[in-house]
């Protein structure tokens, strides 16, 4: 309980995500559907330890933070009005790369594979053809150059990807951290219950909407 509501100060003390109205405030229906998705995600994950380290902390809040930014541009992206696609683009590959280094960075502190930045490295390299072909530019590390406002164009496939990937992350952010597995969910049997209570992180995903 003191790491939960330590954890939950530190979100209130600087990690609010920078999000609209329009995606941090949600109806009755939403919400519910929204809880429904984290208590299925919950039941199919296997139980942890994880370390509640400051650094363990500022990075999965950090990681929440900027999928539901990133998440929202996609989205944004994909329906907004075509004058305003430069801008959507060059927001996206902004916090795209500031997502992608900072995994990387916590990678290398924790001796571990960099994630989410392998999983968004993935999305890259599978939507390569069609980012390039909406003006995008691709380095080796697999970070982004946002195209000219000449050539701006909206990868369709990569953004929709992008969007559904951001719902995960921000659902789960502790996925990302160092962590001991212990104990399995009951992935095929419906008679035993929850493996687990939910994540005493899942809370947050509605701190910002009530």
């Amino acid at each position: 309980m003191i790491n939960m509501v330590e954890a939950y100060n530190f979100y209130l003390g600087g990690y609010l995500p920078k999000v609209s109205p329009k995606t941090n405030v949600h109806n009755k229906h939403e919400l519910k559907t929204k809880y429904k998705n984290i208590l299925s995600l919950n039941n199919a994950i296997p139980l942890v330890m994880v370390k509640l380290s400051n650094d363990t902390q500022s990075y999965a809040l950090k990681v929440k933070e900027l999928s539901m930014e990133l998440g929202e541009v996609a989205e944004d992206a994909l329906e907004g009005r075509q004058a305003d696609v430069p801008d959507h683009l060059g927001k996206m590959t902004d916090i795209f790369n500031d997502l992608l280094s900072r995994s990387d960075r916590y990678g290398e502190k924790t001796r571990k594979p960099s994630r989410p930045g392998g999983e968004l490295r993935n999305l890259v390299e599978k939507n390569a053809g069609e980012l390039i072909e909406a003006g995008f530019s691709i380095d080796e590390k697999g970070f982004l150059t946002s195209p000219t406002e000449e050539e701006a164009k909206v990868p369709q496939n990569f953004m929709e990807q992008l969007a559904d990937k951001c719902e995960h992350m921000s659902m789960n952010p502790m996925e990302y951290v160092e962590q001991k597995v212990y104990s399995y969910a009951h992935l095929y049997r419906n008679d035993i219950g929850t493996a687990y209570e939910s994540s005493l992180y899942s809370g947050m995903l509605f701190n910002s909407y009530c």
